[in-house]
């Protein structure tokens, strides 16, 4: 590195190892030496973004190039770690909500299973007395409904359609119900 000392102009030889300036840490942002290049010569070796960014600066002393270099080189990488710490970011976003849905999916998939099953036994518990099950929404429980379409055989005439027995929690009926609504609903229950 040579210093016109009349005029205080940087001449940096822009393949110099001692430039002294600060290390770029990502490859991308290693090009401290060609804007030294640039300050003291005015060539932009092809690369108009160097006179777009530092043209008012060409022929500043080697301290001040230098500086102007090493912001550059700082700004370029900041703004790297910026994207990769984005990027990293949306990635580890992108897995959590991918883990959530398949969980999600994974518990559905589970009651879905865990509703058949039940459904299928409570349907083993009904049939015998002559009754189909309905199933219940979120809010009613299923019940064990009469098969007969007609009346109850005492002198109430009740229809069958109204003798339904609800399941117990773990999808059984109780004796107590069964008998109570065989009682209230004769010939509707087996």
């Amino acid at each position: 590195m040579t210093t016109d000392t009349a005029m205080g102009r940087a001449t940096e030889n822009p393949g110099s190892a001692s430039a002294g300036l600060i290390q770029a840490v990502h490859d991308q942002c290693d090009f401290g030496s060609k804007i030294l290049h640039y300050l003291a010569t005015g060539d932009n070796q092809g690369d108009p973004k160097l006179d777009t960014a530092f043209s008012q600066h060409v022929g500043v002393p080697v301290p001040q190039a230098r500086a102007i270099a090493d912001q550059a080189i700082e700004r370029c990488d900041e703004s790297l770690s910026k994207q990769e710490a984005a990027q990293a970011s949306a990635a580890a976003s992108a897995q959590t909500k991918a883990s959530a849905a398949a969980a999600e999916a994974q518990a559905s998939a589970k009651a879905a299973q865990d509703r058949a099953e039940r459904l299928a036994k409570e349907q083993t518990v009904c049939a015998p007395l002559g009754g189909t099950v309905r199933a219940g929404g979120d809010i009613s429980a299923d019940l064990c409904v009469s098969n007969n379409k007609g009346q109850t055989t005492d002198e109430a005439h009740l229809s069958c359609a109204y003798a339904t027995i609800p399941f117990q929690p773990d999808g059984t009926l109780s004796a107590a119900d069964i008998g109570s609504f065989k009682e209230g609903y004769p010939g509707c229950f087996s």
